[in-house]
């Protein structure tokens, strides 16, 4: 049967199962026979073999039964033969167990590993679809729960796929995992040292993916990479833009009701698409400069110390390209950092390198600076200091050097203090008045932060006024515990000082009733006269009025009250202190009505 006559039966079938169950009856039959003829010589092509197994994958739904074993056939199959089938047929029957998965015919545990396996074939197409799929898979079986059998099961696998000897393997396997951790997936501790793994492979290229993925610059490097020159598809789509402002404005002013609705909607998926690609890039890029957020990394490692060591063991006995020795150089100094690790042996090792006419002299620099803590011995880090000063800042050195010199040691004496001695600051501090603007700006920081670390190194015109000379930087390995909260000293000067809990109080009660007095502040001095009415006719004294004539007072207050906008007919300047003011008015009042009777 032709390739078309099986799509129309397939389409029938799909109508109509039961009326169509004798036909589908012959077509497993014949693909049974097929079968057991291709495996006696698997290397044949065979387009109609894959016509019938793509066509029993579509409609396996509709016979459950009888497709039963249709899955472990394929499997067995392709895990006997990938390598010997026809690069067609073996992709047909790839995307037939693909079908399978997607409709939950096959669990991931299942199937997920074949294709790993299935990656040791000299297939570009076949490994970019299988890439696709398992990271996809994965992604929407933790895309409303974590699957944690399902991780946990093939992180293992990808361990074992590591160790092994298969180099494609193992490089699309770590292709997988730092997708899925760029993906936030995989976001644990067990992806991280899976990952972390692949340094120690004895690929050079599998050692440098795992490495460069710790760099945060593993983006172009990330999918099949090497003599191949393959790349991911995922990467290579085009980047969406950005509707402009004339089709946002003909999407909502031009034409009819209808076509503006539809404008609308295909606007709306375009902007959505935007922002999609606007988040997976800003994820790809670790949200900040120079892939930082991969330190999120660095902190999961479960032995810092043996893989900081191991990598450094393999720099100092292979003989890796300079670029490859360049990474492993930033990844041990980033580890070294985070970690405050004592590899001590890195110092001396990085010496050979600090030298103007080195290659890529800064990125080794940027090593050294990010290995130094306060725990490392001063003694160790002295001569590499010294080196530093002697070929970078000297008279003969270009101004450009001598910058990146005294910026380098300051960076070093900012970690390490007791680093630095009084005469080798003296020499750096006397670049102060050097006639390039760089360097003596790079001399007057050494100044400022010796100023606040250790001032007595400083000669005494450079020490400045009001410089604390009790100043001093702790001892090797000094700690300091904390006692008490970081300020409370401040808050305890404070009180001490009379500026504590009284005021706080009346912010705080002020601060609860400032809404009612701002929105009822006419309404409160109605209430508030109502109530001094009130409060005369029980005679409760209520008002203290501090005069000594009555009678003077209650003048100034009826005066107040015949003035406009003043008084009880005045709400608009109403409020406690005019409350009060015509309270001793009315108080007056009354008083010199008593004595006139």
């Amino acid at each position: 049967m032709s390739s078309s006559d099986l799509l129309t039966l397939q389409g029938n079938i799909k109508k109509d199962p039961d009326g169509y169950k004798d036909e589908f009856q012959l077509q497993l039959q014949h693909y049974e026979a097929l079968l057991d003829v291709f495996k006696l010589k698997p290397s044949r092509e065979s387009k109609e073999f894959g016509d019938l197994a793509m066509f029993i994958a579509q409609v396996s739904k509709c016979y459950p039964k009888e497709t039963a074993r249709l899955a472990t056939q394929l499997m067995d199959l392709l895990d006997m033969h990938a390598t010997v089938l026809d690069a067609a047929l073996r992709r047909t029957l790839v995307q037939a167990l693909v079908l399978l998965r997607n409709r939950n015919q096959l669990t991931p545990n299942d199937v997920l590993p074949l294709f790993f396996r299935m990656f040791r074939c000299q297939d570009k197409q076949l490994r970019q679809t299988l890439f696709k799929h398992i990271v996809s898979d994965i992604k929407n079986s933790n895309k409303k729960h974590r699957n944690e059998s399902l991780n946990r099961y093939m992180q293992n696998f990808m361990y074992s796929i590591l160790a092994g000897d298969d180099e494609a393997a193992a490089k699309k396997s770590l292709a997988v995992c730092t997708e899925l951790w760029r993906r936030h997936v995989w976001r644990d501790a067990r992806t991280v040292n899976v990952i972390a793994s692949a340094a120690m492979h004895k690929s050079s290229r599998i050692m440098l993916a795992a490495v460069k993925f710790f760099l945060g610059t593993d983006k172009a490097d990330n999918a099949e990479g090497g003599s191949e020159g393959e790349e991911d598809d995922v990467r290579d789509k085009p980047k969406p833009v950005a509707p402009t402002k004339e089709e946002i404005y003909k999407a909502n002013n031009a034409g009819t009701k209808s076509s503006k609705k539809k404008k609308q909607h295909k606007l709306k998926r375009v902007m959505q698409t935007v922002k999609k690609a606007e988040r997976r890039e800003a994820g790809e890029e670790g949200m900040t400069p120079g892939g930082h957020e991969n330190f999120a990394a660095l902190h999961l490692l479960h032995d810092p110390q043996a893989f900081a060591e191991k990598l450094f063991s393999r720099l100092q006995t292979r003989n890796e390209a300079f670029d490859t020795r360049m990474a492993i150089l930033l990844v041990v100094s980033r580890v070294i950092g985070v970690h405050k690790l004592m590899v001590l042996n890195f110092y001396p090792y990085l010496q050979k390198y600090i030298a103007p006419h080195t290659k890529d002299v800064t990125v080794v620099l940027a090593a050294l600076v990010g290995a130094v803590h306060e725990l490392v011995p001063p003694e160790t880090l002295q001569p590499v200091l010294r080196q530093l000063v002697d070929q970078f800042v000297h008279d003969k050195a270009r101004p450009e050097v001598m910058t990146v010199g005294l910026k380098t040691a300051r960076e070093l004496c900012l970690r390490s203090p007791l680093l630095m001695e009084g005469d080798l600051l003296k020499d750096l501090t006397g670049y102060k008045k050097f006639k390039n603007k760089q360097v003596s700006a790079s001399a007057r920081g050494l100044i400022g932060l010796f100023r606040e670390l250790n001032p007595e190194l400083l000669a005494k015109k450079d020490r400045g006024k009001g410089v604390d000379m009790m100043l001093r930087p702790t001892a090797y390995g000094q700690t300091q515990i904390a006692s008490r909260v970081d300020g409370a000293e401040l808050l305890q000067a404070a009180e001490a000082a009379g500026q504590g809990s009284e005021e706080d109080d009346f912010h705080i009660s002020s601060s609860g009733s400032s809404d009612e007095d701002a929105s009822g502040s006419g309404s409160g001095s109605e209430d508030e006269a109502a109530g001094s009415s009130d409060g005369d006719e029980d005679g409760s004294e209520w008002v203290d009025v501090s005069s000594e004539d009555s009678g003077g007072v209650g003048q100034e207050g009826g005066e107040e009250g015949r003035s406009p906008g003043k008084g009880a007919d005045g709400q608009k300047s109403g409020g406690k202190a005019g409350g009060k003011r015509r309270r001793a008015g009315s108080l007056g009042v009354e008083s010199s009505e008593d004595e006139a009777a």
